[in-house]
């Protein structure tokens, strides 16, 4: 993971599920400590050889919420 700007932003960069090629994202830190993931990914992904420049995708953004054990 690498700082993306301000300390309580991050950059994460894993491995495709399209091939040995890097998928990148962002996480957001909230005040809250809950986490806010955004990522563009393709509408229709099929494994690769070699990643394509364009590809048609939506961003997608998923919510991870902080909750405490006593709850």
């Amino acid at each position: 993971m690498a700082s993306y700007g301000r300390c309580n932003e991050h950059m994460v960069i894993r491995k495709s599920h399209w091939g040995w090629f890097p998928h990148f994202s962002v996480l957001f830190e909230l005040s809250d400590g809950s986490l806010v993931k955004k990522e563009y990914v393709p509408n229709n992904p099929r494994k690769r050889f070699i990643p394509p420049l364009f590809f048609k995708g939506v961003e997608k953004t998923t919510v991870y919420v902080l909750k405490s054990h006593l709850d």
